[in-house]
């Protein structure tokens, strides 16, 4: 089953995917904006989100949709030492084990659950596409 955000998690799943494959484990550490980010825990942090929105998604579809609050801010900023301390072949295979499963998680939604979850599930993002080009820009221009 497809659904309206296919095309675009696929698109930039596929440029994350290609980011990977052009990246050096030296790449993985270079500074970008941000205090503490480097390029590694820019791909850290896409892949921990991925990985959020699939729990929060399997959770919904055995417990019915309900408010999933967090602070964006303070859970970014918590994760930073944590991602630094990821291998880079580890963040390789985390990114695209995540990025691959949130992708196939939302494609295969059926359109009533869809439309739950556009509706009540804030805030899900199921257009991954927009956060990975968000990141993938950043990482381009470091």
């Amino acid at each position: 089953m497809s659904n309206r955000y296919a095309a675009a998690n696929t698109e930039w799943r596929e440029r994350l995917l290609g980011l990977l494959n052009r990246l050096s484990d030296a790449d993985m550490a270079r500074v970008m904006d941000g205090p503490g980010w480097t390029v590694g825990v820019a791909l850290c942090h896409m892949a921990f989100w991925d990985h959020r929105a699939r729990v929060l998604l399997k959770k919904w579809k055995s417990h019915g949709i309900t408010d999933s609050p967090n602070d964006i801010d303070v859970v970014n900023d918590s994760m930073i030492p944590f991602f630094k301390a990821i291998p880079p072949a580890e963040i390789r295979r985390l990114v695209r084990e995540e990025a691959e499963g949130i992708d196939s998680e939302i494609d295969g939604l059926s359109p009533d659950f869809l439309a739950r979850v556009e509706s009540d599930g804030k805030p899900m993002r199921l257009d991954r596409g927009k956060h990975r080009e968000h990141h993938l820009t950043q990482i381009e221009r470091s």
